[in-house]
């Protein structure tokens, strides 16, 4: 791990380290939605800041200084409001399925423990240093003992998609929406592609298409490969209902196995079992977490990216004529063009496009309907969203946050970010209600892909 970093500028206080355990809440689930939570999560401590008459907080993250909201893992501690003593938030985003699993199983041991759990900072990560009035940020911690694997289960998770549309469908003590998460067709740098239908989608899922598949021309025959997410993605979820492909139909997915941190040279089938190194040198974030995690179906092909920011950093690199591998490492094609395509966040979709200096992966149309991406921040602009509020544009899904403990304060603070959430969804997509100045959905679908209609 990188040596501890501090926000310097700031006005150091002390905060006491003996109330850690007043309550500690664990936060698991949708990757796409990180920025929102941690957004909304900082907005809560903020508020209990002013409220206790400036009670500091601080917090610490796998990311870069400032970039809280794309981490992984974070935790945060101090004074949340409507909760007495210290209030420990900590989060490990994993996905949309796999988080209301870890809602569902335990972390270690027990009957039925999580195969795969979400592992969080130790509660005393934060011991021995410093708070500052708002708040002090320590990016890339040094994490002494390793990351904690509960022996129980999570207390909050995050979904794309609704529990009924995983293998964990059991009825939770809480399942409410807090927003519209919304998703784009993307196709790699140097791609002619700039429009995805869901029939193409599901084509190029099932197996490699020609690139005459979608321009029309006989005399284009190199091939279109999936990228995608594993199956504990719910943004993997709600694109396969939205396309009536099948949630658990299995697909054949490709990972970049490049060495290279800019170029894509190297792009390999998804082995049974994740892609490992015994094959190559497989870029960060992949290995064995790229394997089918969720349904029992580890098969080849049927894995993928573990995180959409895995996929937005690779369709932003510069894309060579690479070689394509099968699963087991043998040759299938070299020194040929190949072209890629993949659905995810508006969030990781916006980043892949703007690298290289703006030259990076190309935003599709789906269904031949575009979003544009250019409201703040590579939000959604005022045109991108009349056409999702009014039914023109349907790649999205509710975003829901279950819970499944009862316990006072947690309550409190699931109600509390519950609340929240509205007003810092910020490019994660949209509000359902109105929420100040941005008016209300004017469709609604009653389940994961199903029909939109006012």
């Amino acid at each position: 791990m990188k040596p501890t970093k501090y926000i310097t500028g700031l006005t150091a206080l002390a905060l006491a380290t003996t109330a850690y355990a007043d309550v500690v809440i664990n936060i698991t689930g949708a990757t796409a939605f990180r920025s929102a939570t941690i957004t909304a999560i900082k907005a809560q401590y903020d508020i209990g800041n002013v409220s206790e008459g400036g009670v500091s907080y601080k917090y610490a993250h796998d990311k870069a200084a400032l970039d809280a909201k794309s981490s992984k893992r974070s935790i945060w501690v101090g004074k949340f409001p409507g909760i007495t003593g210290t209030t420990t938030i900590r989060c490990c985003f994993t996905g949309s399925v796999e988080g209301v699993r870890a809602l569902n199983l335990v972390g270690t041991g027990g009957a039925t423990p999580d195969p795969s759990p979400p592992t969080y900072y130790p509660v005393g990560q934060l011991n021995g240093t410093t708070a500052a009035n708002p708040g002090v940020e320590v990016a890339s911690p040094t994490v002494t003992g390793g990351f904690e694997t509960l022996t129980t289960t999570s207390d909050i998770a995050f979904s794309d998609v609704n529990n009924s549309s995983t293998p964990f469908p059991n009825t939770l003590a809480s399942n409410d929406r807090v927003g519209v998460i919304v998703f784009s067709m993307l196709s790699n740098q140097g791609s002619s592609i700039t429009s995805v239908t869901s029939q193409q989608y599901r084509a190029v899922l099932s197996k490699g298409q020609p690139l005459s598949l979608f321009t029309g021309d006989p005399l284009h025959t190199t091939k279109v490969y999936a990228v995608g997410r594993n199956d504990g993605s719910g943004t993997r979820t709600t694109a396969h209902a939205e396309i009536g492909y099948g949630i658990t139909t299995t697909v054949k997915q490709y990972v970049n196995i490049s060495p290279s941190d800019s170029t894509i040279t190297k792009l390999q089938l998804v082995p049974q079992g994740g892609v490992n190194t015994l094959n190559s040198q497989p870029g960060a974030g992949q290995l064995a977490t790229s394997k089918s995690t969720v349904w029992g179906q580890d098969v080849t092909g049927n894995g993928g990216y573990e995180s959409g920011d895995n996929i937005a950093a690779d369709f932003g690199k510069t894309s060579a004529i690479p070689t394509v591998y099968d699963e087991t490492y043998g040759v299938v094609s070299t020194n040929t063009k190949v072209d890629l395509i993949t659905w995810t966040s508006i969030k990781d979709a916006n980043t892949a496009r703007n690298a290289n200096g703006g030259n990076g992966a190309r935003l599709c149309a789906f269904n031949g309907v575009a979003l544009d991406l250019l409201g703040t921040g590579g939000s959604l602009s005022a045109a991108d969203k009349l056409k999702i509020k009014n039914g023109q544009y349907t790649a999205w899904g509710y975003e829901r946050m279950f819970r499944n403990t009862t316990v006072t304060d947690k309550v409190t603070a699931y109600n509390a970010l519950k609340g929240a959430i509205p007003a810092n969804i910020s490019t994660a997509g949209l509000p359902i209600t109105t929420v100040g100045s941005e008016t209300k959905m004017n469709v609604s679908r009653a389940s994961d892909g199903g029909t939109v209609a006012p």
